[in-house]
């Protein structure tokens, strides 16, 4: 009888020398059995849960759909993942895959950023040739060796950084829509918080039903216009719509001398010349211009509607008059706009022609005034108007053609001026490229003049007034410069190529170099050399600071991870960091100031549709420095040991969180985005502060502030703070409190992407 024992599986064992010894038999070496594999290939190597699907949400949110590959290993009773799946096989992950997706991710953002400034036969690129098994079975200790920091002394060694994955956007596929927002959207920011997807999955259950307490009433797509086919009315039938001559006045009246939208692209002396011709022969009037009168009414009809001027006292009637009143107004709106649809329609606007931009440009503010969830029909709209006007050649200043007269041609580039912002503020809002490109166009910029200026017969147009003088255009002015340079960051920030990084210090110099240009009247210097102006100049100071600070975060966003490895991006690392303490101090600060009272409170309508995007950007990426920085007890560990960074106290940082999340909770009620930004700051805060249930306006007030100034961004009256924020010192904590740091990463996370679908609640600037 042979002394070797058969083996276990009854398969035939195979005589090697390995196991011959003194002419017996010795057992097989141990073989560890093919384990199956039901992720995909790229789901198994990034470590994340695979939903076996073919191909898998991650791949398909990746845009990777086709390489979504299976490993074909034999499992019995089950030939696919699917059917695994659906016998009730798969197995749970560890409880650790946390702390290896943490671990991994944080290991190729190391190689990542090595990668360029590495020497083709450095062990740095022999690692980036090893596969992903190999390089996850190298020793750490080694690991870590080869990824010291390079000490680099200001910026004589630069290292340019490769484009990483969250640097392409972020791709959802919704099961009736494709979405897309680029890396500098606020919605990627916060879906690159990895360890929030975790606290997503445990609360899917719950979260969904939450989201669709706060989805609006089921409406009309907007813009109507896409959407109407009314060729059937004709212009008799829509001047059967005018009010009595009265109510038109008053509606004109407030259009010019209260509202101030758009200021310019309408002139008024001309306007009001025609309107006196118009009631004389009403008949005779253009179609497109009938238009442009609607769209006015409309507007100072949704103005009387949300910000009622006066109110009833009397006790018998004042509530049901106030209720009666609210009715009537909003069928009101809704006749105007579409009669204004009616007259584009008639109008054959799509051809061109006089009044054809003016009114598109006015529909665009009546689409927009109370919405509350930007759609992407607004963005496919700005693109019709973008298109009309290029073909009508408003994009070529009006110079080059002696047939226009000076009044037309100052007209032209107040109506171009106003679309580039339309272009550059919708797009920036949907994370989506801009429109219009600069190589495209050189139309000049508008002068700062006033309408009565200039009129129709003006043979030479006047000089432009010196900029201490405030006119309606000159706050255009101010904002166009600065989305000049904005559109070379925004251009940065959504190419897929890679910048090098004195390009990056050129922008932020151009940056700094437009803020310098905004004239006196309209730069923010502080709270207190504020408090002399009209609350619509505050305001216009306040949005123009954000902007600038909303370009600082956008152009250094980038290279804030880097900078934790190379002392060369410190520059960033300040720069995106302030930026960032800025717009959420200022988000206090528009908060308390719109309160029955406050000094915004007169024109509040403008806040409440101004700063929802910029707001939601500083709040995520300061959620994501906590998130990554908590345990952190200040900026200079590590390799940035240096005084050029000051240091950061994290209880600042989540003081002015906790002010913030205060703020989305009283707004999340009627804004899907405002509870994602609570459910990121309920999860990061320790969710102990707030809950990420919807508040109703009533709920979620304070007992000692008023009901009335929920609408439009309450807050509580017993945050102070030091507004004079620009030149603040960084490490001050009269300054400091409840500021904070951002930082980002490079993986995009997808399951907070299949829960946080859609890009819902952004927000139009009125301030237009």
């Amino acid at each position: 009888m042979s002394d070797a024992m058969p083996p276990a599986n009854g398969e035939p064992q195979e005589l090697t020398p390995s196991n011959t010894s003194s002419g017996k038999l010795q057992p097989p070496p141990a073989r560890r059995r093919d384990k199956p594999q039901l992720s995909c290939n790229s789901c198994r190597w990034r470590k994340v849960r695979c939903d076996r699907l073919r191909p898998c949400s991650n791949c398909s949110s990746r845009g990777l759909g086709s390489s979504c590959v299976y490993t074909n290993i034999a499992t019995s009773g089950a030939s696919s993942p699917a059917q695994a799946a659906s016998q009730g096989r798969l197995k749970v992950p560890a409880t650790n895959m946390q702390d290896r997706i943490n671990r991994l991710e944080s290991l190729v953002l190391k190689l990542m950023h090595q990668n360029e400034s590495s020497p083709r036969g450095s062990p740095l690129g022999d690692l980036r040739q090893a596969t992903p098994d190999q390089s996850s079975r190298s020793d750490r200790s080694e690991l870590h060796e080869k990824l010291e920091p390079v000490t680099v002394v200001g910026y004589e060694t630069q290292h340019d950084v490769s484009p990483s994955p969250s640097d392409y956007g972020s791709f959802r596929t919704p099961e009736t829509s494709v979405n897309y927002v680029s890396s500098s959207h606020w919605a990627a920011v916060l879906d690159s918080i990895t360890d929030l997807r975790n606290h997503i999955v445990q609360h899917e259950g719950v979260h969904p039903r939450v989201l669709d307490s706060v989805r609006p009433p089921a409406s009309s797509p907007k813009p109507q216009l896409l959407y109407s086919c009314a060729m059937h009315e004709t212009s008799a039938s829509i001047l059967k719509c005018l009010p009595p001559r009265p109510t038109v006045d008053r509606l004109i009246s407030r259009y010019f001398n209260i509202l101030d939208i758009a200021p310019g692209i309408v002139h008024s002396g001309k306007f009001l010349r025609q309107y006196e011709e118009f009631w004389k022969a009403p008949h005779e009037a253009p179609i497109l211009w009938i238009g442009t009168l609607f769209a006015i009414m409309c507007l100072s009809t949704q103005f009387e509607q949300a910000f009622p001027t006066t109110t009833e006292t009397s006790p018998t009637l004042g509530h049901s008059r106030k209720t009666s009143q609210a009715g009537g107004s909003q069928a009101l709106v809704e006749t105007y706009k579409y009669r204004v649809i009616q007259c584009l329609l008639l109008g054959h606007y799509t051809k061109g022609g006089p009044y054809v931009l003016e009114t598109l440009i006015l529909y665009f503010l009546v689409e927009n005034f109370h919405l509350k969830d930007m759609e992407i029909g607004i963005w496919v709209l700005v693109g019709n108007i973008v298109q009309i006007a290029i073909h009508m050649g408003y994009h070529r200043d009006a110079k080059h053609f002696p047939s226009i007269s000076p009044f037309s041609g100052e007209m032209r580039r107040r109506v171009w001026a106003m679309i580039v912002q339309l272009d550059f503020s919708v797009s920036t809002q949907l994370g989506l490229p801009r429109l219009i490109k600069k190589s495209d166009t050189d139309t000049t910029e508008p002068r700062n003049l006033s309408d009565s200026d200039f009129e129709e017969d003006t043979p030479i147009l006047p000089a432009s007034k010196p900029e201490t003088e405030v006119t309606p255009t000159l706050y255009v002015l101010a904002k166009l410069r600065l989305l000049s340079v904005g559109a070379n960051v925004a251009d940065v920030a959504t190419e897929p190529r890679p910048h090098s990084y004195a390009e990056i210090l050129k922008l932020d110099e151009q940056i700094n170099e437009a803020g310098n240009t905004i004239p006196s009247s309209l730069k923010w210097t502080g709270f207190a050399s504020s408090l002399d102006v009209p609350s619509q100049i505050m305001i216009q100071r306040i949005w123009l600071q954000v902007i600038i600070q909303e370009l600082k975060i956008v152009l250094h966003r980038k290279y804030l991870e880097p900078s934790r490895l190379y002392r060369q991006y410190a520059h960033s690392r300040s720069a995106c960091l302030g930026a960032a303490m800025q717009i959420l101090e200022f988000q206090r600060l528009v908060d308390e100031e719109t309160q029955v009272g406050g000094l915004l409170y007169q024109s509040r309508w403008r806040v409440s549709s101004a700063f929802m995007n910029d707001f939601l950007l500083a709040t995520s990426v300061l959620c994501f420095y906590v998130q990554t920085h908590g345990n952190e007890k200040e900026t200079t560990a590590g390799s940035l040991r240096d005084s050029e960074v000051e240091p950061v106290d994290m209880d600042q940082i989540r003081d002015l969180l906790r002010t913030s999340q205060a703020i989305w909770s009283r707004q999340s009620a009627n804004s899907r985005e405002a509870l994602k930004a609570v459910v990121a700051l309920s999860y990061v805060l320790g969710g102990s502060r707030a809950s990420t249930e919807p508040h109703t306006s009533e709920d979620a007030l304070p007992s000692d502030v008023p009901a009335t100034a929920v609408s439009y961004f309450p807050g509580y009256s017993d945050f102070t703070s030091n507004y004079g924020i620009p030149g603040m010192d960084l490490g001050s904590t009269s300054t400091m409190e409840g500021m904070t740091w951002p930082i980002f990463t490079a993986n995009l996370n997808d399951d907070v992407e299949q829960w946080l679908e859609g890009n819902d609640s952004q927000q139009m600037d009125m301030t237009l």
